[in-house]
């Protein structure tokens, strides 16, 4: 693939996503991938990754904004986190309660006085619908001008005690970018906290290793350690290439790029 070529790569979670909810979980993937890929002609890899971020948040399904899971005192508490990696700007924010965590944590980072902000968002708002059995949603993209970023959003983990914060808006754990590979990891947060898999993955990859055998290794050295069934993680190197790899039962991903795009749920290259 071309180095000017447009991608996006985004995902809805690894977890055990249940067989009723196949269809309308690969199909909201599906547009919230044409949803964000068409940001590409309106600004950069930034719009694309926030705009097909803030879809799943708004989707209802995923557990990220509208569809985020409550706390163990019914309120939601969300956190997300967005990576320049070019720039190595980073923007994030954690227990809000807004239509758009993404779009939050990208006001931080474009502002730049800060790099993690909790509490004080404006627009709180009252929400949480609970309609699946999903997770973290994230995407990356790499643009023509050969920016990297990444980007993630959850609500957390169901009953969580308030106040907890996971590993979606810290970077090196729940995102990670350069200007080699942005990343965007999703699974248990007290697990992906202590290895920091998306910081892993950019390590290998600047070592030479190509981006598909540093996150399948990362993944696997996790499941060495903590066992099955907490991590999923999306990634794209500088030229464009892709991977994404898991070890839960699933993990709902798609990635477009010019002339093609390809969605996919259980096993299966990207």
């Amino acid at each position: 693939m071309k180095y000017n070529q447009p991608v996006l790569l985004v995902h809805g979670g690894a977890g055990s996503w249940e067989e009723r909810e196949q269809d309308v979980v690969l199909r909201e993937i599906k547009r919230a991938l044409e949803y964000g890929y068409d940001f590409f002609s309106k600004g950069s890899a930034i719009e694309a990754v926030v705009e097909s971020i803030a879809y799943m948040e708004d989707s209802g399904y995923f557990d990220a904004g509208k569809g985020s899971y409550k706390n163990a005192l019914g309120e939601v508490e969300m956190d997300a986190g967005i990576m320049h990696g070019n720039a190595m700007r980073v923007g994030a924010v954690a227990s809000v309660k807004v239509k758009n965590p993404i779009r939050e944590a990208l006001k931080v980072m474009l502002d730049g006085r800060h790099v993690l902000m909790t509490e004080k968002v404006e627009e709180a708002l009252a929400i949480g619908k609970s309609l699946h059995d999903g997770d973290t949603v994230g995407a990356v993209a790499l643009d023509k001008d050969g920016n990297l970023v990444a980007g993630t959003s959850t609500g957390g983990i169901n009953g969580k005690l308030p106040g907890r914060i996971g590993d979606s808006p810290i970077p090196g754990a729940g995102y990670y970018a350069t200007n080699n590979v942005a990343v965007s990891s999703t699974g248990i947060g007290e697990i992906i906290l202590r290895v920091l898999p998306a910081k892993e993955v950019d390590i290998l990859v600047s070592m030479g290793f190509a981006v598909e055998d540093s996150v399948r290794s990362v993944v696997n050295k996790v499941t060495e350690l903590f066992g099955k069934g907490n991590l999923g993680m999306i990634a794209i190197d500088k030229r464009g290439h892709a991977a994404a790899f898991f070890n839960t039962k699933g993990m709902p991903r798609g990635i477009k790029y010019p002339g093609g795009e390809k969605i996919l749920l259980f096993e299966g290259e990207i």
